[in-house]
């Protein structure tokens, strides 16, 4: 046998053994999703409140930091960039909201937190001041959502009717009238604002 058709023999074996050893190697593993943060989180300084739809997270915030009290107060809604990490967006700076198994963080990715001001130094909060979504029921005929943001919330199209559920947390920003809700339907999950008037909580 000539000498070039024992090489391209052994070039073949060898990359036959090579296919072999990669399909037969596991492939790496997937991390688990984030998990869904909804719910009240309770840190040193602050407390937040969390409700996850599809892609964005809604959220309610307040706190005092510093030594001189400063004040946050504010809402909105934060859009997924990667898994596990969100972000909020204005005109002012951009806020990230990082889920993970251990619990939130919120930080500043650029500008200024507008519903804090400078020299805020972002927020972690641990599972273990954690509370889920609370069960409601509505009991008002029908109660538009509102838009999860600076008072007084607009208000959208999408509502729930008389004995539909939702989970609820308070909205923190809004005094005692709102809470922060999420229905889920058959057409998936909506979040917003809804008054606390018109649901009956255990």
């Amino acid at each position: 046998m000539a000498p070039q058709s024992i090489v391209r023999i052994l070039l073949t074996l060898a990359l036959a053994a090579a296919g072999l050893a990669l399909a037969e190697t596991d492939p790496p593993p997937v991390p688990p999703p984030a998990p869904d943060p909804s719910g009240r989180w309770t840190s040193e300084t602050g407390e937040l409140t969390l409700a996850l739809a599809g892609d964005t997270l809604s959220f309610t915030y307040t706190a005092v930091f510093g030594p001189s009290a400063h004040i946050c107060d504010g809402a909105g809604v934060a859009g997924l960039v990667t898994d596990g990490r969100y972000e909020f967006v204005d005109e002012q700076g951009t806020i990230a909201f990082f889920v993970t198994a251990d619990g939130v963080r919120m930080e500043t990715a650029s500008g200024i937190a507008s519903f804090c001001g400078a020299n805020w130094p972002g927020d972690v909060f641990g599972r273990d001041k954690f509370q889920p979504l609370a069960p409601c029921r509505v009991t008002a005929e029908k109660t538009h959502f509102h838009v999860v943001g600076p008072l007084p919330p607009e208000r959208r199209r999408g509502f729930v009717l008389r004995g539909d559920a939702v989970a609820v947390a308070p909205a923190l920003h809004a005094g005692g009238e709102w809470v922060l809700a999420r229905f889920r339907g058959a057409r998936g999950a909506t979040v917003g604002l809804l008054r606390k008037q018109d649901l009956a909580c255990p």
